[in-house]
């Protein structure tokens, strides 16, 4: 079936998977106009369509390697890129969450990059500055600040003069900015991050269509099971997996209190590598094949009756 396909990163595989990636985003245009579905606020709906097919498709491939090449799951394949697409089937139009969570993957890379590292002052220094970057345009991202201090406690590489360099790199982009609005004689905007949890709105049945109720519903039995196994499992794990999964589900909890236009999208990196760990290591085979059948067509089902 299709979870045995991907289970490999053959040629074959990876053509596959792009091929099924291409036509998963082009589902809603096959019913409607592309004007109708990707119509948005600031973009055409060509570029919409663009950047929806090229950053999920880039982000769900660089996840996945990034994931294997850390050994934060040892058996290397490709489920986690699929179960990434699929996850994203309700957000269509969402642009900016899709530029902030592909940019911060290069942040999540960094961060792992530190690993057994006793001088990473490299990774310090790229990450916070990073972070500083995207913060410029969504201030909000700065409350991800403190997932540098849980990654490098966690990896037991802390010490006063990364904790120096990391607030350098922070700063220095505001610095920059600063400057650069100085000399222009513009104004220094700047917008103080709110740190609040993300309003959680659970719509009631009589609000959702066929397609949705069947999403979701097999969304939160695929969730759970997932959490479950994650829970039940992390013991046998390696040392820098168990680590590892500690930072993301810190990601996870911090992504809560980032109040940005459908910010539920960048839950979707830390989900992903939840729901693809299950999906890699279950010993439940017959299940996990029939959950993923029954999660892809709830996803086709969703996007062609968008």
């Amino acid at each position: 079936m299709f979870l045995k396909n991907i289970k490999t990163t053959s040629p074959l595989s990876i053509v596959f998977f792009i091929a099924f990636a291409l036509l998963f985003w082009c589902l809603p245009i096959f019913t409607n106009k592309l004007t109708a579905v990707y119509a948005h606020a600031f973009f055409s709906a060509i570029t919409i369509f663009i950047l929806g097919l090229l950053l999920p498709l880039l982000q769900s491939v660089g996840l996945n390697n990034l994931i294997y090449e850390k050994d934060v799951i040892k058996k290397n394949s490709l489920v986690l890129a699929p179960v990434f697409l699929l996850l994203g089937t309700p957000f269509i139009i969402q642009a900016d969450s899709w530029i902030i969570s592909f940019f911060l993957l290069f942040y999540l890379n960094i961060l792992f990059s530190a690993y057994q590292k006793d001088r990473p002052f490299s990774q310090v220094f790229n990450a916070n500055f990073l972070l500083a970057i995207i913060a410029l345009f969504y201030s909000d991202i700065l409350l991800l600040f403190p997932l540098f201090i849980v990654t490098f406690l966690t990896f037991q590489n802390m010490s006063w003069r990364s904790m120096l360099i990391s607030l350098i790199g922070l700063a220095l982009p505001f610095l920059f900015y600063w400057v650069y609005t100085f000399l222009l004689d513009q104004t220094f905007i700047f917008n103080t991050p709110t740190f609040k949890l993300v309003s959680l709105s659970i719509p009631t049945i009589n609000t959702l269509s066929y397609a949705e109720i069947s999403w979701f519903s097999i969304v939160i039995v695929i969730l759970l099971l997932s959490f479950l196994e994650l829970v039940f499992w992390m013991y046998k794990k390696s040392i820098r997996s168990r680590k590892s999964f500690f930072i993301i589900l810190a990601y996870f909890i911090l992504l809560l209190f980032i109040n940005i236009d459908n910010s539920y999208y960048l839950l979707l990196t830390p989900i992903s590598i939840i729901v693809a760990n299950f999906f890699v290591y279950s010993k439940q085979k017959r299940l996990t094949e029939i959950l993923f059948f029954l999660f892809l067509l709830a996803s086709v089902y969703y996007r062609i009756s968008i």
